[in-house]
Parts: structure tokens; sequence; C-alpha cells
């Protein structure tokens, strides 16, 4: 039994697209759970109607504490699946997509699948994806780079989430790094699908296309300070190695410097800040390849 939770927030203009994709599953042993958070718009009134014509299938909850990560706790809560997998109402599954991770779970006694996706976004009138695979030689180093997936293109373990206490609610921004580490903390195991079945829509207001400097710097500090914990973590248990620590600094600086022309004061304090130990020859190629494209007109 798959848990299928969505957390719902003025989204009556897309979430059919995602509720919709639940039903196109190969797999036929789920549960649909639509979590209203606070919606102002016609939401609920949609998530009603899927309640009401597939009661078997779905039920609709209200959660006040406003947040993604609150509407998934409560939706986590009245999941009754062994597996879980939360889809933010603006995504959309492909067919087999539940099928395929739970095969490869099961192959692998896994508590969590890190799943490749399609990132999709309109540019100039014109649909663009990108395929983001996750990344699995060293699983510290993919946790750091961003590189395990992202929140509806994994498949999570039930039992893995309720050990670790679900998601911080605290949090406004890497919610799903957040929860990957302290997952790993407790040696939860990553296993990894690397075909696409999860397409991430990118909406002009959505938190990685923000164009307000003091919400940029909120995202940013909580994406640095979540490394910093997991340095912290990797210098007490002894695998803070000579070359994690390359790999880690290097990881700031790029995450850094490639937003340095929307906040060049933030970026400049924090690298002053963090002393971070990058080869010149490194920041002088990266720094570059910036500049060419930025001159193209590209987001770095």
């Amino acid at each position: 039994m798959v848990s299928i939770i969505i957390p719902c927030y003025n989204c009556s203009a897309f979430v059919s697209r995602a509720i919709e994709s639940v039903f196109k599953q190969t797999l036929s042993n789920w549960e649909l759970i639509l979590v209203n958070n606070n919606s102002t718009d016609d939401t609920q009134a949609v998530l009603s109607r899927y309640c009401e014509t597939y009661p078997e299938f779905i039920s609709s909850i209200i959660e006040l504490k406003p947040g993604a990560p609150a509407a998934r706790n409560a939706g986590l809560r009245q999941a009754v699946g062994d597996w879980i997998q939360f889809l933010d109402a603006d995504d959309e599954l492909m067919p087999e997509k539940i099928a395929r991770q739970l095969e490869i779970a099961r192959d692998g006694s896994f508590d969590v699948i890190s799943g490749a996706y399609l990132s999709s976004r309109t540019v100039g009138g014109a649909v663009v994806e990108k395929l983001r695979l996750p990344r699995m030689e060293n699983v510290w180093e993919s946790l750091i780079s961003s590189k395990l997936g992202i929140t509806s293109a994994n498949l999570w373990k039930k039992e893995a989430l309720l050990k670790v206490y679900g998601w911080d609610e605290s949090l406004s921004s890497s919610q799903e790094y957040d929860l990957l580490f302290r997952l790993l903390t407790v040696n939860s195991r990553i296993g990894f699908d690397f075909s696409p079945h999860t397409i991430i829509y990118s909406l002009e207001n959505s938190v990685s296309n923000t164009t307000s400097a003091n919400r940029l710097e909120k995202i940013m500090d909580d994406r640095i300070n979540l490394r910093l914990r997991m340095k912290n973590f990797l210098l007490n248990e002894g695998l803070y190695t000579q070359e994690m620590s390359a790999f880690f600094d290097s990881y700031l600086y790029r995450l850094l410097i490639r937003r340095r022309h929307l906040i060049p004061e933030y970026v400049s304090r924090r690298l002053r800040e963090l002393s971070l130990n990058v080869p010149l020859k490194e920041r002088i190629t990266l720094q570059t390849k910036i500049f060419l494209k930025q001159l193209l007109g590209r987001n770095p």
C-alpha cells in the first residue's frame, strides 16, 4: 500500500493535473490524501469534487498551520500505507513512477528511493525540459550537492520517516534535504532510480525563481546552514576527509558565486565568513563560465 500526499495551497488552477497523474499509475493499491493548507481560492471545491467522486480512494483534510512541511506531516499522520509518495500540487507523476520505485526498494531493502526527474519551465513561450539525475558515488557528497532527488521524485518509507519525526515544520526552504540528512544520520539506506518518472514544473512565483533579495538571502542561509550541520556531523563521525573538505568548499563556493549578480553584498559577506579553500584556477574557471552565460542572457 502506498499513501500519496498532496499539500494544497491556492492550487485550483493546476492540482487536477497532479491528481489525474495519480489515477494513471500502474500501481493499483494506493490511497490519496489531499491536504488543504489555508487556501483562499477555489482549491477546496476542487478537492471536494474528487473526494465525492472517488471516496474509496481519496480523502481530504485541513491543516491550518501554514507551510508544506506541516501539510505533509498532517497527511503522514493519517497515512495507512507502508510507503509514502509526497506529490507537490504543481508536479506530475509518470504512470510507472511508483511501481518502478517500489520494485527497486524491495530488491534492496531501501528506506528512500532517490529519483531522477524532468525540470520543466517556460522560457520565452517555449517549454524547456532538463533531466536531473541523482548522484550515487558518495551518498554524503550527493547530499551536500543536492543530488539525492527532490520531494516529488523520491519515494519514502513511512517507518523511516516516523523514526526521524517527519518534516521540520520550522523550515521554509531546504526541507527535503534536511529530511534526507536526518534520515542518513540514523543509517537509512538510499536506493536510486535513474529513469525520470516525475515532472517538476517551475512556476513564476516558485522559491527557485524568486526575485526578492531578502527572500533569496533567506533561502541561501537555509542551504548554507544545513550544509554546516552536515559538516559538523561528518566531523564528529570521523567522516570528514580531506577529499570531503575540498568537495564541501567547492560546492559552497559555486552555490554562492552563482548568485553574486543578484545579491552581491550578501555573497561577499558569506564568502568572507566561510573562508572557503578553493583553488584559484577553479575560481577563475567558474567565474568565466558565469560571465559568459550572463553575456548570452542565460541563467547562471
